[in-house]
């Protein structure tokens, strides 16, 4: 007699024991900001991020300047709405997400300490607006084109004004950056005025626990703004490689967060400096570290 719920059974089970276990399905997220190396360094550096077990790689730092063209650090990218910089670079950037990989996000960081990038973007939208013909639309419609890029990161660490800043988020959204977020060190006040702005376009904070931000206390800031932050720390760098954290205090130090305010996520700063000094830890230590000190 034929028994139709046999297959269907066989089916379940096998798709049972072949399934992977809880822990390899949910890959914590780990990010990782990078200068230079990130534009320069061609195709080998994509692929070290690809292995590196990072989640998340941002592209630090997009420069606005007066007149609305956009610089990679000190590297021309974007002027009057057409991608100018290095032939090469979306095609490469492009093998980020490809298989195998770790990667599954781009974010394009605005903005760091002592520049004038979100004064410059205030001024553009005051003078020019946000519309499809504003400069500040067409050239970071063309940095989207040319890097693909999942969000925007705010490293605002100057200018602290909610209007002009939501204005240019909801802009970039529209733009196809799908999610804006913050890398805060400091003003708290200002950080959770904007997120209540913007709700749930904003989806992360790399909260800085390094320099200026050292006294950061992740359970502070998840109070302030409503959400879970993901806190960074510096990576080894200086003279002979002896300042900042290694892949185990990184480790020791997310865990302990993990206690304390629940933290899902962390990120590193600098891709630069684990190049540098590669023998205190290389990027897939890292990225490894926040992954054993959230799980």
């Amino acid at each position: 007699m034929r028994r139709p719920w046999i297959p269907a059974l066989l089916a379940a089970l096998l798709a049972l024991a072949f399934a992977a276990p809880a822990s390899a399905q949910a890959t914590p997220r780990s990010a990782v900001f990078g200068g230079g190396p990130f534009y320069a360094d061609g195709q080998a550096v994509m692929n070290t991020l690809r292995s590196s077990g990072f989640t998340t790689v941002i592209l630090w730092s997009i420069h606005v300047h007066p007149n609305g063209d956009l610089y990679y650090n000190d590297v021309l990218l974007v002027r009057n709405g057409r991608y100018v910089g290095d032939a090469g670079w979306p095609a490469r950037l492009r093998t980020l997400k490809q298989a195998p990989t770790s990667v599954n996000r781009i974010e394009v960081s605005v903005g760091s300490w002592g520049v004038r990038d979100w004064e410059n973007i205030a001024a553009l939208i005051s003078s020019g607006g946000t519309g499809s013909s504003s400069i500040l639309y067409r050239n970071f419609q063309a940095l989207k084109t040319a890097t693909g890029a999942d969000a925007i990161n705010n490293d605002d660490e100057s200018f602290y004004q909610v209007a002009p800043t939501a204005a240019f988020a909801r802009m970039a959204a529209g733009l196809g950056y799908s999610k804006f977020t913050f890398a805060p060190y400091t003003n708290q006040s200002f950080w959770a005025s904007l997120k209540s702005n913007l709700g749930s376009l904003v989806d992360r904070v790399y909260l800085q626990g390094y320099a200026g931000g050292a006294g950061n206390n992740p359970a502070t800031w998840n109070r302030a703004l409503g959400m879970t932050v993901d806190p960074g720390l510096w990576s080894k760098h200086g003279s002979g490689c002896s300042a900042g954290d290694s892949p185990a205090t990184v480790q020791s130090k997310m865990r302990s967060w993990k206690t304390s305010a629940g933290i899902t996520g962390g990120f590193m700063w600098l891709y630069d400096d684990m190049k540098a000094c590669a023998a205190q830890g290389t990027a897939a230590a890292y990225a490894t570290a926040i992954r054993n000190g959230v799980s």
